[in-house]
Parts: C-alpha cells; structure tokens; sequence
C-alpha cells in the first residue's frame, strides 16, 4: 500500500482548484483511504514540499493544479540539481486542475476528477523522461531546473512573461494565443548558436526555439508534433525569422499538429542541446520564467515513475 501525500495548488484553474477541494478530497478518500493533504501558498512550494514528503518516506506523491505544479512537483523528486532522485521508486501522479494543463492534455489524463483520481490509484507506473536545464544565475553559480514538458526561448518565452503579469482569474482559455498577437506587435528574432550532441552546429536568427519532451504547449499550440516522453530524445524545433503577419498567417499550423511542414520550420532529435547567444534571450520551462542564456539541456531518461 502506497504511502500518499496530495499536494494542492488552490489558485490553480483560476482559484476554482480552492473552492471544490472538499468535493475532490471526497473523491481521492474513495480511492486512497489514508493520504495527508497541503495547500501551496506561493510559487515553487510544491517543489520543496515534494521534496520533504519524499524524504519522509512518502511514495506517492499526487498534485492537484496544472502543468504549473507538475512541473514544481517533478523538481521535488530530484535532489537538488544533482540528477538523484530523492526516491526512486516513488510515483508521481496529477488531478487537472489547471487553465492550460497542455502536458496533462497531451497524456490523455482525464480532466474528470473522479476519473483521473482512478486512473492513479488503478495505472501501471510509466516510466517517462525529464529534462533538466543546466545554466548560471545572475550570481554566476550553477543552476539547474527540471523540466517535463517543454523549454523553450525567444518569441514563446517573451509570451510567457507578457501573460504572467496577467492575474490568474482573469485568464481565459485564448489568453496565450492572445498575449502571441500582442508580442508579435514588437518582437525581433534573436541570433543564436545552438550544439546539437556536440556534433552539429546550427546557426541563425531564429522567431523561437522548443527543446520538446512533450508536444503541446501554449494552451493547445502542438509545437512537437512527434515528440514522445519516454524516447530518450528531445524534439529541438527551430523557427527561423518571420514576418509579423507570416506568423499569424501560419498560426494555423500550431493547432492542426503541422507545423514541421513549414519551409522555415526544422527539428532535430538530441540528447543533449547547448544554445548559445550574445543577446538577452529569455526561456521559459513548462510555463515558468527566470533563466536566460547560454544554458544546456540534457534528457533524464526514464527519470520519473508516472502513474498513467
């Protein structure tokens, strides 16, 4: 019997997380007869709460939010940045409960809550693979963050952070997409260098770049359209420079799943990607913001136990 502790975001889904909690908590006593619960009360919480119950020998470890708390959750099963998980054969399970949820979405992991809860208590253990960014803060020191879902730098990230600054309740389900047509209005490409398993170079002014685990970001944009996470391998998709109007014209493509058609779109599969560049070029990580580069990304294969 699995040892549980259920970790809830109850700002997530717009704060509507917090108010039917007592119904979801009825639904997971279903299911899990004995289970500790907390609530988050800031950012990146969850990553040292997560942490902490594994330690304590807790073995199943469910969120209750978005891709926002997984992918805070993921970062607790690791030590630190030092690639260990704290416990190796504790799971990770969620219940959607967030705006986006795109890596959830791509998962097929019911948003029904009665479903998604039966679903982890009944699943096999999928073993899928982690990406971790390795970089320098503003202190100059080695950093590093775990990643589930996606990474990525220039246009995507810049769209993050316009949209962050918009207040959880007030974001509807096109608000990403929104905040893309208002980042366009001023944004240039950036030149990078990017090292391909330290054998190819790749060079150029580039709208964005995606190192993929998953396929989906943006509340639906499918930017990895073939990515698996458990392959072993990133999808790096790189979009060269694009007009403003090129870009709303070709939108399209995020959301029927076709963008690797594109002439100016090209992917590669990696193990490892190093990306380079003399500008300030910001990258977010399964939605959250703080790290720029230069910075490398390098798989964790079948670095965390799913319950899906």
């Amino acid at each position: 019997m699995n040892k549980v502790h259920v970790i809830v975001n109850p700002l997530s889904a717009r704060g509507k997380t917090g108010l039917r909690w007592q119904a979801l908590k009825e639904i997971i006593q279903h299911y899990f007869k004995e289970f500790k619960y907390i609530f988050t009360e800031k950012p990146r919480q969850a990553t040292e709460m997560a942490r902490e119950f594994l330690k304590d020998g807790f073995d199943l470890i469910i969120g209750v939010g978005g891709d926002g708390t997984l992918n805070e959750i993921t970062n607790g099963y690791f030590l630190d940045d030092s690639n260990r998980a704290v416990n190796e054969d504790a799971s990770l399970g969620i219940v959607p409960s967030g705006t986006g949820s795109d890596f959830i979405r791509f998962l097929k992991i019911p948003r029904d809550f009665k479903k998604s809860v039966e679903l982890i208590k009944n699943s096999q253990t999928r073993k899928i693979d982690v990406g971790k960014i390795s970089f320098k803060n503003a202190n100059r020191k080695n950093c590093g963050r775990y990643f589930i879902n996606i990474a990525d730098f220039g246009l995507g990230a810049e769209v993050v952070k316009k949209v962050s600054a918009i207040p959880a309740e007030k974001r509807t389900a096109l608000f990403y997409y929104k905040g893309l047509l208002s980042t366009i209005k001023s944004y240039k490409s950036s030149k990078v260098k990017i090292l391909i398993d330290d054998s190819e170079e790749i060079e150029g002014n580039f709208l964005a770049g995606a190192v993929a685990n998953g396929r989906m970001f943006g509340g639906g944009m499918i930017i990895a359209p073939e990515a698996e996470p458990d392959d072993g391998c990133f999808d790096v998709v790189l979009i060269e420079d694009m007009k403003r109007f090129e870009i709303i014209r070709n939108s399209i493509l995020l959301y029927n799943g076709k963008i690797l058609k594109h002439s100016k779109v090209t992917m590669r599969r990696a193990k490892n990607v190093k990306i380079f560049s003399d500008e300030e070029v910001d990258i977010e990580y399964d939605g959250e913001l703080g790290i720029t580069l230069p910075a490398e990304f390098s798989i964790i294969e079948k670095g965390v136990n799913f319950r899906i």
